[in-house]
């Protein structure tokens, strides 16, 4: 019984330090995939800010700006359900204003791209 230990041992410490690999590299793709999530989230918190017509710093954006992080807003489907509610908010204020034609239309086709996927 001992020999067959003995024979053994190779193989099994063969087998740990493969078992110790594989744990390691889940480990690294697991926190590559939580980086990658985090930064797509400050992204979007970022376009957020912009939707709102201010930066973080409480600047005050062009409209130009606004519409471009509208148009951003579609990219982020994993967080249509925060971008959504906003975007009608936006539709109600601009729904009888002639001077925000392009803002609608931009809040139109992004409100269209969030719900379709």
């Amino acid at each position: 019984m001992l020999e067959l230990l003995k024979q053994s041992l190779p193989y099994f410490t063969a087998l740990g330090g493969i078992g110790a690999f594989c744990f390691t590299i889940f480990k690294y793709l697991n926190s590559q995939k939580e980086l990658v999530k985090n930064k797509r989230f400050e992204q979007f918190n970022k376009i957020f800010e912009w939707v709102a017509g201010r930066t973080a710093d409480g600047n005050v954006l062009t409209n130009t700006q606004q519409v471009i992080a509208i148009y951003q807003l579609a990219e982020f489907q994993e967080y249509k359900h925060m971008s959504l509610p906003i975007i009608e908010y936006y539709l109600t204020k601009v729904e009888n204003d002639s001077e925000n034609t392009f803002l609608r239309d931009v809040l139109l086709s992004s409100k269209a791209k969030l719900s379709q996927r």
